[in-house]
């Protein structure tokens, strides 16, 4: 008895042991096998097609949860002339055999051409377990070569857009300005800032605009499982930034007033309880510790100095007054200082061409809201010049 339970002990170590390694040994999750077919010209030459299958590829490719078999990844495993045959399929039947002879999922094929001036898209998925088409895009437009290369890879998203909602990324948008409105494919979905945005896989039209600045266009690609982060900064328009700087400038002009207020109450007021400690302190000092000369009762001292004490006490309350004044000055000063913007925060605007505010920023003709001090050295001594415009 003691011997089978020490081998039932010795399996179940053997076992716990050999979890961790099974689990990790575990392949990932298939991803789903596409094969991209030549697609079919009309009326467009076999270079551009054979550029325009090439695209659908690289783009299927680009969204990372498909594994692609290009047009030259078919060739190489249909080397046989017999087995060459397949690539020209057009019919459910074939596509069955053929997704059977390579071992994939589904299958992509269309067709490009033209009719008059507009190019004419068709792409189609084919499902080879079920041998359904699971879906198709049909695109028209007329326009350049260029062009044909966008729509056909836009058309390429549109025929896997429902696979793709089943893996999602995520879009962090971070835009220089608050309150900026964030628009995904043409809906709002919130205000700077704001947290990252779960989307499907593929690429989305993100806008950015806010009053007074320029609007912030592009195409993003968001990737499964992945946070693509977008940094925006938007460019004010010329009267945004004039309007802006009057107004930061106006309030910091002010902030510097406040605090030369500020310091002049506050010298003023020290200047002013110097001049009474020094002149009549000892007064009231002697007449309050009945320090008095001799032969001299502290009523009749009273007498004779009521106007010094008087004056002494106007005189507190006057530099007490001027001090509290300064305070008040100090915090509207700090106030300003901290709550107002920055005048320069758009001066890297300013020399952009078309800028109604360039020439009133060039050299010699701004105007100075930070006051300027000079200390010039001569053979007598020395001149303190200040100078503040506004």
């Amino acid at each position: 008895m003691l011997v089978k339970r020490s081998s039932v002990r010795k399996l179940w170590i053997v076992a716990l042991a050999l979890l961790p390694a099974s689990v990790q040994a575990r392949p990932p999750a298939a991803r789903a096998r596409i094969a991209v077919l030549d697609l079919r010209e009309k009326g467009v030459t076999k270079e551009v097609v054979d550029l325009l299958t090439g695209t659908v590829a690289r783009k299927l490719q680009s969204y990372g949860i498909f594994d692609v078999l290009s047009r030259e990844d078919l060739r190489n495993m249909l080397r046989h002339g017999q087995d060459m045959q397949y690539l020209g399929c057009d019919e459910p039947s074939c596509f069955a055999q053929l997704g059977g002879k390579i071992g994939t999922d589904y299958i992509v094929s269309g067709t490009v051409g033209m009719v008059g001036k507009r190019y004419v898209i068709n792409l189609q998925l084919i499902e080879i377990k079920t041998s359904s088409v699971l879906e198709r895009v049909d695109r028209q437009f007329e326009g350049t070569l260029d062009m044909l290369l966008d729509e056909v890879r836009t058309a390429s998203h549109q025929v896997v857009a429902k696979m793709l909602e089943a893996a999602s990324g995520a879009l962090l948008v971070s835009v220089s300005e608050e309150g900026a409105d964030i628009s995904i494919d043409g809906h709002t979905v919130g205000t700077s800032p704001m947290n990252q945005l779960p989307l499907p896989a593929g690429p989305h039209d993100l806008r950015v605009s806010r009053k007074g600045f320029v609007d912030w266009a592009r195409t993003v690609e968001v990737r499964p499982d992945d946070l693509q982060m977008v940094d925006v900064t938007l460019i004010p328009s010329a009267a945004f930034v004039a309007d802006y700087e009057d107004r930061a400038v106006s309030m910091r002009r002010w902030a510097w007033i406040s605090g030369a207020a500020f310091v002049a109450l506050e010298a003023a007021a020290l200047g002013l309880r110097i001049y009474t400690w020094q002149e009549y302190d000892p007064i009231v000092d002697a007449y309050n510790s009945n320090n008095l000369p001799e032969n001299m009762s502290q009523r009749e001292y009273y007498e004779a100095h009521k106007g010094d004490i008087d004056l002494a006490e106007k005189l507190d309350y006057t530099a007490l007054g001027l001090s509290l004044a300064g305070v008040a000055a100090g915090v509207v000063s700090a106030y300003l200082f901290i709550e107002g913007e920055d005048p320069d925060r758009y001066r890297r605007f300013s020399g952009v061409k078309g800028s109604e505010t360039a020439a009133a920023n060039a050299p010699g003709s701004s105007v100075s809201w930070v006051p300027e001090a000079s200390l010039v050295m001569t053979t007598g001594g020395a001149s303190l010049g200040f100078r503040w415009d506004f």
